[in-house]
């Protein structure tokens, strides 16, 4: 099923006034630079306004949201195309962090070779506006074996994929990437990243209930364990400090007695 690029509706921004942190910063001008070094600063400029309301229109926003959403687009390929790999990402929760440079950049951010970069940009500019995921994609699933053997851990993981390898053979990605884009529709791909995150918020739900529970759980027994203690040991001490007041009270009278006797017998009174 073919796609066609979908237009976000939504303000039209520049990057003039986008919100962004200085990393964001660094990230956006690795497309202007290498943009005007390819068509020269009034026509790179054209393009980059153009780009802004389109192809980047969701990284304008003022969060991330959409762009983090729209990362999740890998993941249904991904499963399509290799269930053993899908598994193993999701098992290690890497997530899609690795991706967001590339995404936001179309790689110019992550690759030191300047022919890679210029033919991804002409790749890009193009084609539709969500092409970016499925290179991304195509990557992921070239590297599958690679990916496979590494610890399933998220650290490991993420270390993994968010080093590009210089000999990607971008020509064959790229091919695998128009063949991925027109095999499988943008609406059931998003129907399925909305099943994620649903799926995903039960699960945190769910955890967040087990929690409160055992919290709950683990509370009360010691609430009363103590309040019983309490009462068993109150009486205890007060049997205890009874007994010692009396023992000494007994024996204060004791030696009093015995004082005012010997007194009394001294003065010879009997």
């Amino acid at each position: 099923m073919s796609n066609a690029g979908t237009q976000i509706d939504q303000p039209p921004l520049s990057f003039e006034n986008a919100p962004e942190s200085d990393s964001e910063l660094r990230k956006r001008l690795a497309i202007e630079t290498i943009i005007t070094q390819i068509a020269g600063e009034e026509v790179a400029y054209a393009i980059m306004e153009q780009l802004s309301t389109t192809h980047f229109s969701e990284c304008m926003q003022e969060t991330m949201e959409a762009t983090q959403r729209r990362l999740m687009f890998i993941w249904p390929v991904v499963k399509f195309e290799n269930p053993e790999l899908y598994t193993f990402l999701q098992k290690s929760t890497v997530g899609t962090l690795f991706a967001l440079p590339w995404y936001l950049t179309w790689f110019g951010h992550s690759l030191n070779s300047y022919k890679s970069v210029v033919r991804l940009y002409d790749y890009f500019l193009a084609s539709p506006i969500y092409t970016p995921i499925f290179v991304t994609a195509a990557i992921l699933l070239y590297r599958s074996n690679e990916i496979l053997k590494e610890d399933c851990d998220m650290a490991s993981v993420h270390c993994l994929l968010s080093r590009l390898p210089e000999d990607l053979p971008f020509e064959e990605l790229l091919k695998t990437s128009s063949t991925l884009f027109n095999k499988y529709s943008l609406t059931v791909i998003e129907k399925d990243v909305d099943e994620m995150i649903r799926n995903e918020n039960e699960q945190r739900k769910a955890e967040e209930k087990r929690i409160l529970e055992r919290r709950k759980k683990t509370s009360r027994p010691v609430t009363a364990s103590k309040s019983l203690g309490l009462i068993q040991w109150l009486p205890n001490v007060l049997t205890s400090k009874s007994v010692l007041v009396t023992t000494a009270v007994s024996i204060v009278v004791g030696v009093c007695a015995y004082y005012y006797k010997n007194q009394y017998l001294a003065a010879g009174i009997s």
